[in-house]
């Protein structure tokens, strides 16, 4: 009877631990994924990662298939502007709040194809900053800390899909892109 009882009680633990590990585990990556990220390339500026191989950790299990960028954010300073110039195959700038939620997302595939030859221009606000106060794309972050991400096709030729990411910037809105 003992034992059946320590049992009951290591599986009720085991059940309420595995939630308790799903809440944090993406706030602490996230967290650490922040502090490292802010050491190598600091906040507010785009970083062009090198082509990733089996050794690349920047992102988690990058894809030998695609490029990426990253800018890490802080938005107590202010709005950020996200400039990239959209190239013909597959590319996209994702928006991730610190708990790991992608939040907002703009791409050249399906729908948004249109973007295709353009540069997507987004200012990027805090959940406390109004929308209309802002021209243009706005994607509002309900976090005021995160990370924007770019990814685009490094399969075959991907000279055009290296010059947009070269070419893509994350700064403070109230400044003007050399």
């Amino acid at each position: 009877m003992k034992l059946l009882k320590w049992l009951l009680g290591i599986a009720a633990v085991a059940w309420a631990g595995q939630y308790v590990l799903a809440l944090l585990l993406p706030n602490l990556a996230m967290e650490t994924l922040y502090f490292l990220g802010n050491k190598r390339q600091g906040y507010n500026q785009l970083v062009v990662a090198p082509v990733p191989d089996e050794h690349s950790r920047q992102v988690v299990r990058p894809s030998p298939d695609l490029l990426y960028a990253s800018c890490i954010y802080n938005l107590k300073e202010g709005a950020l502007t996200i400039e990239a110039p959209v190239p013909e195959r597959y590319w996209s700038m994702q928006f991730y709040q610190m708990n790991t939620d992608n939040y907002a997302g703009i791409t050249n595939q399906r729908a948004e194809r249109d973007r295709v030859g353009s540069i997507a221009r987004v200012t990027l606000i805090s959940a406390d900053q109004s929308p209309e106060d802002y021209e243009g794309e706005v994607v509002q972050s309900p976090t005021s800390r995160g990370v924007v991400l770019l990814r685009a096709s490094a399969m075959g030729d991907r000279s055009q899909q290296q010059a947009a990411l070269d070419a893509s910037s994350c700064r403070p809105a109230n400044t003007q892109q050399n």
